[in-house]
């Protein structure tokens, strides 16, 4: 499946501190830029807005004081170099009902940012769903940082694919004691993708340069967490150990809430 390369250019990476911001240290988060038109009729309104995953910011912390720390925004620049953006952590905002999303209205962009938004026009809605039959199977693709190889110099983000497993239905309970509406996904998500936007191909083979700006492809949600299966604690030899120990493994099952739930929140920070 071939996305259009600017699906890359709306993730940016989140980071406790500017050092390891500049040094692409093992740090933080994915998140990504989202742009909002909304008014009453009379008068009409526009702004950008960061989104990532609550539990995201609320793990950032001072690499030496290990205390709670203002998010460091890094975001690729036009020159090849990358600006370290320092954000109030009081100004983030999480869903209201407890969902596992912050969001934080960002006007810090200029031209000399090579950053693209995903338009919250582009977002899935239930109505989406139900004219255009979406359901298990359907392509997505998921955008973020892979640790370590998620680019030193300026942000590399990768590319993970796979398709819907299950629609929203039963629920999982969040960091947040929150029952949390999800889709689940046969795509892999491991830690530095938290944040990560995830996008419905549909159809898969949409490449044109406006493809992330409309409702070609439309965003599926947010990734926000792994399913977690267990394998038995195995000997040198191969063989299962006697005391019959089990290790938490990732079972290649991603969590994705809705885009719908990621509409809420910025309708809290409009």
């Amino acid at each position: 499946m071939r996305i259009a390369d600017q699906f890359l250019q709306c993730v940016v990476y989140i980071y406790p501190d500017e050092q390891s911001a500049v040094e692409g240290r093992w740090a933080g988060g994915s998140g990504f830029l989202v742009h909002s038109d909304w008014g009453d009729g009379v008068q009409r309104f526009a702004g950008d807005f960061l989104v990532t995953n609550r539990h995201v910011i609320e793990k950032i912390v001072d690499p030496v004081s290990k205390k709670p720390a203002d998010p460091i925004i890094r975001v690729n620049r036009v020159d090849g170099s990358v600006d370290p953006i320092r954000t109030n952590r009081n100004r983030w905002r999480s869903h209201p009902e407890g969902d596992d999303i912050s969001g934080l209205r960002f006007d810090g962009l200029s031209s000399e940012h090579e950053l693209l938004a995903v338009n919250e026009s582009a977002f899935l809605n239930l109505s989406v769903v139900s004219n255009h039959n979406i359901g298990i199977g359907d392509h997505v693709a998921m955008i973020g940082r892979l640790v370590g190889h998620d680019g030193k110099v300026r942000n590399s983000p990768t590319a993970r694919f796979g398709s819907i497993s299950m629609m929203p239905g039963d629920k999982f309970m969040n960091d947040f004691n929150h029952e949390q509406e999800s889709f689940l996904v046969d795509c892999t998500s491991i830690p530095g993708f938290s944040g990560s936007p995830v996008f419905l191909m549909f159809p898969s083979t949409a490449r044109s340069t406006e493809a992330l700006l409309t409702s070609v492809n439309w965003l599926l949600g947010i990734d926000w967490m792994h399913v977690n299966d267990k394998e038995p604690v195995r000997t040198k030899d191969g063989e299962k150990s006697k005391e019959g120990l089990f290790v938490k493994a990732n079972s290649g099952i991603a969590g994705v809430i809705p885009a719908w739930k990621i509409t809420e929140l910025l309708d809290r920070l409009k």
